[in-house]
């Protein structure tokens, strides 16, 4: 198990104080006006535009047990153009269109304020080939979430989930991915956190702090749509969230993942375990800022105990951060620019595809250590988040784990996101 012998901390304050004053005024007292109505020249609905169809999901409405049955879903193609040097070398290049996700879902409002969601990953879930659907699998993958939700009214419970959901561990990885700001998360978001694993969430306030504790399995069977293993291990998670000022929050998330220190499988023994993080314990302490057009994002992580994987060995720790300032250009552009720093792990997406090729077995995805990689990108919103088109250039460089040969990659990424 490797000791953690100091843990460096910084810390940054912004403090933003907002003032509201009202201001009464007074006069004579004057009869008001009649208000003249014509029955005429009714109103006139806002005409239907293009946009509106994202809207057009709601398959039931009603006023029994069952409230509203609606229909969701996803797709999230990118093409992707990259080069890779490793020791000045190349290594592979890179220029594939991926269906990145197809996800569909149903979601059932019910009285008491309960809530049935069950979300499927139908093409390839890995992003990392140009076939819509596995030739031979099933048409659904697996799910994505499949869960229960329950929303107390008049109490400090903010709500009760149940099943397979996403764990909070940095604010760009709890961002769904319908709103992240660059093509893919950063190479330290992904390094460290999880899958969906299969658990329950209990959320909760105490006066203006918000908290969420949530008990998980790592496992899931093998066969889709991977339904939950019990013979995993367990773990367990804590997220804190902190409202500074109205323009200001800061956040805390800790996640755990019995992996023996990072000597055995979170898994256990159950078949898959694909759904937790690779390290025992991980940390994230981060923030979010918006003021009129300029938005910023960041988070500290810092993870032990690593499971070996490739070139590194069990037991490793890593750190790294993130920060995204963006700015709406118009209100329909925006641009966006992330550095991030990750001191030692694998290679993520973008950087991890392999040569040209459509065969899935031919990747090249490196260890690394010091790594640093740069996003500069666009956004342009068609009908908002519901459809944009993304536009933008990574540069990544570092070392390949253990050694002291450079690796350098650059790519280009273009996206189109939707959902409804």
């Amino acid at each position: 198990m490797t000791q953690l012998h100091c843990i460096r901390k910084s810390f940054a304050a912004i403090g933003v104080v907002a003032v509201f004053g009202a201001v009464a005024s007074a006069g004579e007292y004057a009869p008001a006006p009649k208000a003249v109505v014509s029955d005429k020249a009714p109103l006139e609905a806002d005409p239907w535009t293009f946009c509106d169809i994202f809207d057009a999901n709601t398959l039931y409405e009603g006023d029994g047990f069952i409230r509203e049955i609606s229909l969701h879903g996803r797709y999230h193609g990118q093409y992707i153009s990259q080069n890779e040097e490793i020791g000045g070398v190349p290594n592979n290049g890179y220029h594939n269109w991926h269906h990145r996700r197809t996800r569909f879902a149903v979601q059932v409002e019910m009285q008491g304020n309960l809530t049935f969601y069950a979300e499927g990953n139908f093409p390839d879930g890995t992003g990392s080939r140009t076939d819509f659907i596995r030739e031979g699998d099933e048409i659904l993958n697996d799910f994505q979430d499949f869960y229960l939700e329950w929303e107390p009214e008049d109490t400090f419970l903010t709500f009760i989930k149940v099943g397979k959901q996403k764990q909070k561990l940095t604010r760009e990885d709890w961002e769904s991915s319908k709103r992240i700001k660059a093509v893919e998360r950063a190479a330290v978001v992904n390094e460290v956190a999880g899958a969906r694993p299969w658990g329950a969430t209990i959320g909760f306030e105490t006066g203006p702090l918000l908290h969420e504790f949530g008990g998980w399995i790592y496992g899931e069977h093998r066969e889709e749509p991977n339904w939950i293993d019990f013979q995993a291990n367990t773990g367990f998670s804590y997220h804190l969230e902190v409202p500074v000022s109205d323009d200001m929050s800061v956040f805390f998330d800790y996640v755990y993942v019995n992996n023996n220190d990072g000597f055995g499988r979170a898994q256990g023994q159950a078949d898959n375990g694909t759904v937790g993080s690779a390290y025992e314990h991980s940390f994230a302490l981060g923030a979010e800022y918006e003021k009129g057009r300029f938005q910023l994002m960041t988070d500290f992580v810092y993870a032990l105990n690593r499971t070996s994987s490739g070139g590194i060995p069990a037991g490793d720790d890593t750190w790294g951060f993130y920060v995204i300032p963006s700015y709406d250009i118009t209100d329909d552009l925006e641009f966006v620019f992330r550095y991030a720093y990750l001191d030692s792990g694998r290679e993520q997406r973008v950087q991890r595809f392999g040569v040209d090729s459509t065969d899935f077995d031919l990747n090249a995805r490196q260890s690394v250590e010091d790594y640093h990689t740069v996003y500069a990108g666009l956004q342009y919103f068609i009908c908002g988040e519901k459809l944009k088109l993304m536009a933008g250039y990574e540069w990544a460089s570092g070392k390949v784990f253990g050694t002291d040969t450079d690796i350098d990659t650059g790519g280009w990424q273009l996206a189109v996101r939707t959902y409804f």
